[in-house]
């Protein structure tokens, strides 16, 4: 009896799917008409495609209805709270904010184009906007879970030089087509070694230090690689002026930025160990 209850509840447990098309009525009911058409913004039709829920146009603007029916506009988030960098390595015992996360409005997440090719020094001050550094909590709460527990639920393993490490199933068959890239050159180039080595991490259910906002590491969407090698800003001696370094080589950052990772060596606030899964932002379709 146990058995057959538990398949009924399976059974009648929503899928994503189903919700989605929950969500597109509701949407219809409060006035809005679901549409994913060539009229959305191109941003955030890639955001229904590589997220969930659906592109969706009510009062005279655009936005995602999510799969729990709540609604992200594409133009305006809530008020914007100051900024200071948003460190996604260690934060050296740094307290966290309290309270709700500032939520940026969705075309945010476009608003600084994130530039793949020969690594660069980035210039510029502590108020240059680092590409990818808009997140939208709801979003990634819709894709990847909304608790530590319903993210831990949809973690599965994967081997990276030799050690299994645990990924959002989402992002985890990009993650192993990266290590099967680096996996083949290291064998050409055993200097690559001693930075897939030794990691920082992957999962870790935690917000950002000095911010209110969750890291892409509490999603499994993010790793660290090896932390003796990397280069932090906040790190940096004397704090000011920033001075982007970095000793990551080139290979590393092509194969990940190939499957759609991200790097924190392409911010002027440098994490060089980190990457973090943001296909929307290497996918020239997704930009205006």
């Amino acid at each position: 009896m146990q058995a057959l209850a538990l398949l009924l509840l399976v059974a009648t447990e929503p899928t994503p799917l189903s919700r989605a098309a929950e969500a597109a009525r509701n949407v219809s009911r409060d006035g809005g008409t679901a549409d994913a058409g060539p009229s959305a913004p191109k941003g955030l039709r890639c955001l229904s495609r590589y997220y969930l829920g659906e592109a969706a146009h009510r009062d005279g603007g655009w936005g995602l209805m999510l799969p729990d029916a709540s609604y992200l506009s594409w133009d305006d988030g809530r008020d914007e709270e100051p900024y200071d960098g948003g460190a996604e390595g260690e934060d050296g015992g740094e307290e966290e904010e309290e309270g709700e996360p500032f939520v940026p409005a969705l075309r945010d997440i476009f608003a600084t184009p994130y530039q793949r090719g020969p690594i660069t020094p980035v210039a510029g001050d502590d108020t240059l906007e680092d590409p990818g550094r808009a997140r939208i909590d709801p979003l990634f709460k819709a894709a990847y879970g909304s608790s530590w527990r319903e993210v831990m639920s949809h973690l599965t393993k994967v081997k990276f030089f030799g050690t299994r490490y645990p990924f959002h199933e989402r992002a985890s068959g990009p993650l192993e087509r990266v290590a099967a890239r680096l996996e083949t050159a290291a064998k050409s180039d055993p200097s690559l070694a001693p930075f897939l080595k030794g990691l920082g991490g992957t999962w870790h259910w935690r917000r950002i230090a000095r911010s209110r906002a969750l890291s892409t590491h509490a999603f499994g969407i993010a790793i660290d690689l090896n932390v003796q090698r990397s280069n932090y800003w906040r790190w940096q001696r004397p704090k000011k002026p920033l001075k982007w370094t970095n000793r990551y080589p080139q290979t590393i950052v092509d194969a990940f930025e190939a499957e759609g990772f991200i790097w924190g060596g392409r911010w002027i606030h440098y994490d060089t160990m980190h990457f973090e899964y943001r296909p929307e932002l290497l996918d020239p379709d997704c930009w205006p």
